[in-house]
């Protein structure tokens, strides 16, 4: 292993690292508020898939970099691509499954905000199994050429050649342009409803204040919620945005040496790890979240590290002795003055 091996294995371990510890962050603020926010519950379920993608873009050939061995038997490179295809396929069904969530959440709030957590589930397996269906499906026909990793190629390798004549990369492509086009007009008409909505509710607020203006803590409430779902809108535009820019970037550079290979497995890892960056910089509440638990668990660990230097055998009986000392000290002191009076 060289210097070169070195930067680049080690950049997409830390890189994985990073993402996935702040990931993990993200999600227990988020987990903390899905019964009272509902878009988190799909959100969630897109932080699984972008953690695992984390893990094989990013950690798992920064490892396969490092010790310059694929870890994986030959034999086993297929079953591992049915693994890596269905990660990718679920993470792709989640644009559409997270753009029908915020059109739901502007379109149908009262809906929306009510709805069951078995319902929410049972919503957020179908990208998960509709991925995994796909890709067991498609590694039974003969043509489809499997990628694999390459600890020298710095990335996914296959016999390009065949990946070309066979139709597996124009299936690729057919497969990721549809799923990228799906989400924009759901984010269309969410965007639409929105604006409408806002414009009629602003004449409502000024007839109501024009007369008598009234204020309820339920109606208060609902319109808070329908605020946060609202505002989640925009980083998932956004992701999505880009997840269309890395698909671009990955169908021109991919199959050119080492060095772009090691750029594709970077842009897959970023659409992965830019997410809870937009969901911090977009939301309040879930920065809010995060700092409040970040606060808890660093007060816990002073409380638990306090509790652990007092209650050592060193420092007891260091304080026992302190103790006496100064019992010993006061009652001479007490002896002379008793003494000289």
């Amino acid at each position: 292993m060289d210097a070169a091996d070195a930067t680049a294995g080690i950049f997409l371990l830390l890189f994985g690292i990073v993402g996935c510890t702040l990931y993990g962050l993200i999600v227990c603020s988020m987990w903390r508020m899905v019964n009272e926010i509902v878009g988190f519950r799909f959100l969630i379920s897109q932080a699984l898939t972008d953690v695992l993608l984390m893990i094989q873009f990013g950690v798992w050939p920064g490892i396969v970099i490092l010790t310059q061995d694929e870890i994986i038997s030959e034999s086993w490179r297929w079953n591992i691509h049915i693994y890596l295809d269905f990660t990718w396929w679920a993470m792709v069904y989640h644009y559409t499954v997270i753009a029908w969530s915020r059109l739901a959440a502007v379109q149908w709030p009262n809906w929306f905000r009510t709805l069951p957590h078995g319902t929410s589930i049972m919503i957020c397996a179908i990208p998960w199994f509709t991925g995994l269906l796909q890709s067991l499906v498609e590694h039974q026909f003969e043509w489809f050429t499997p990628l694999y990793y390459s600890p020298t190629r710095y990335g996914m390798h296959s016999n390009w050649q065949q990946y070309e004549v066979s139709g597996t990369n124009t299936y690729y492509m057919v497969c990721n342009v549809i799923l990228m086009v799906v989400p924009f007009p759901l984010y269309v008409l969410a965007l639409a409803v929105l604006f409408q909505r806002q414009s009629s509710r602003n004449l409502q607020l000024r007839s109501k204040y024009s007369h008598a203006p009234i204020s309820t803590s339920s109606y208060a409430a609902q319109q808070r919620q329908l605020s946060i779902e609202t505002r989640l809108l925009v980083p998932c535009i956004i992701n999505t945005i880009l997840f269309v820019v890395g698909q671009v970037f990955i169908s021109q550079c991919s199959k050119h040496g080492k060095w772009m290979n090691w750029a594709v497995m970077v842009v897959f890892a970023t659409n992965s790890f830019v997410n809870p960056l937009l969901y911090l910089f977009f939301s309040s509440v879930i920065r809010k979240g995060v700092m409040s638990n970040c606060r808890k668990n660093f007060s816990l660990s002073a409380i638990y590290n306090d509790y652990e230097i007092r209650s050592s055998p060193r420092t007891s009986s260091i304080v026992m002795r302190l103790n006496h000392r100064d019992s010993t000290i006061t009652s001479h002191l007490n002896y002379r003055i008793n003494s000289t009076s």
